[in-house]
């Protein structure tokens, strides 16, 4: 890329980042899938152009909000490429966990069964294959990140299963009982997948010196716990997404 693309460029850049920042403001939740779907749709032709470098590192940190607490360790990798280095495309591996009080849960037709497990506590973790790009400008990295499969695990917690209509469904035996349930094991892509856990976030990341910076990211996660038994509409996941600012220490490795 010769200099006049580049001037070109960062201006281009800018005014679509600005654009998904004002987005975020209004509606979190659809815009974090706005945005990493508008960066990997960016990264479709870095395979054609050459490997120039592969980077890695750590971040260390803490999301919170209403009394949640979302802490993670995420290690990442990118490469860049000869024609395009302040462009990367990476893979990664986040170990998290999800600590909140009273939560209600649901299922993906909730519109027409409109049950509900309620949870007094809910204490979740798990591990995440992810997949992510970014831009670096000066000293920021600037992309996002969404887990691809991953496994949760955790406490059982009892759950009471309530439903706000008249009509009897399936799991009508369990309605005003206490069921124990535990997170969901297996997950895939929760970004666009209902009743997954796992993360998807974006952030900047400001490289302080050589050797440690800082990231302010938005977090969007969902958390899914699984029923023992089948309830109505044969339903057993159980779900809810949440959003959280977050701030991490980055730390790179040295190859």
């Amino acid at each position: 890329m010769n200099l006049g693309q580049g001037r070109w460029c960062l201006p281009y850049f800018f005014v679509h980042f600005f654009t998904f920042a004002d987005l975020i403001i209004q509606d979190p939740m659809k815009s974090i899938r706005l945005i990493v779907l508008f960066i990997f749709i960016g990264s479709t032709s870095v395979f054609s152009q050459d490997i120039s470098r592969v980077t890695s590192g750590i971040d260390l940190g803490l999301g919170y909000q209403d009394k949640t607490w979302v802490p993670s360790v995420t290690y990442h990798q990118e490469l860049s490429l000869n024609n395009f280095q302040w462009f990367r495309v990476g893979w990664g591996v986040r170990t998290w966990g999800y600590y909140a009080g009273r939560t209600d849960l649901l299922p993906k037709t909730n519109a027409l069964s409109k049950d509900t497990l309620q949870f007094g506590r809910i204490t979740a973790n798990g591990i995440s294959f992810l997949v992510g790009a970014n831009f670096r400008l000066w000293n920021f990295d600037i992309g996002a990140n969404t887990d691809l499969f991953g496994l949760a695990f955790g406490l059982k917690r009892s759950a009471l299963y309530t439903k706000s209509s008249l009509y009897n469904g399936e799991g009508s035996d369990y309605y005003n009982k206490y069921l124990s349930s535990a997170p969901a094991t297996l997950n895939v892509v929760p970004l666009v997948l209902d009743n997954q856990n796992g993360q998807s976030e974006v952030y900047v990341r400001y490289w302080i010196t050589d050797r440690i910076g800082l990231k302010l990211a938005y977090v969007h996660g969902r958390i899914t716990y699984a029923s023992p038994y089948k309830l109505d509409n044969g339903q057993k996941r159980y779900s809810s997404s949440y959003g959280v600012p977050y701030l991490a220490i980055s730390f790179p490795l040295y190859n």
